[in-house]
């Protein structure tokens, strides 16, 4: 029977899926960091987020950039994302990520007006 006190705070419905992802430490507080890519797989994603597993030990607001690829061909999300949850698994040695994704900064500049 499912917790009724736990209140759900996802915007968006999970779906379980098996992907490729490709991640990095860019950011731990206000300290820029480059560090080395790794590579893993998802647990699942929504539109807003991520869930991934790892052997790094990662805190909670650290950015990732992440490289999510469908069959090693379709590009499903290049970008950064915010670590919200790391659940430890299997002692210490492999954590449940979970991570916020970062809506990119629109860099379009608007329409010029056209006068002949």
């Amino acid at each position: 029977m499912p917790n009724k006190s736990f209140k759900e705070r996802r915007n968006f419905i999970r779906a379980r899926r098996v992907l490729s992802i490709e991640y990095k430490l860019v950011r731990r507080g206000k300290k820029s960091l480059k560090g080395p890519w790794h590579l893993s797989i998802t647990q699942d994603m929504s539109l807003g987020g991520i869930a991934f597993f790892t052997s790094e030990q990662y805190k909670t607001n650290d950015i990732l950039e992440v490289n999510v690829v469908m069959s090693g061909i379709l590009d499903i999300f290049k970008g950064l994302g915010k670590i919200v949850r790391v659940e430890e698994r299997v002692s210490k040695s492999c954590y449940l990520v979970a991570i916020q994704f970062i809506p990119k900064k629109n860099k379009n500049r608007p329409a010029r007006k056209y006068i002949p």
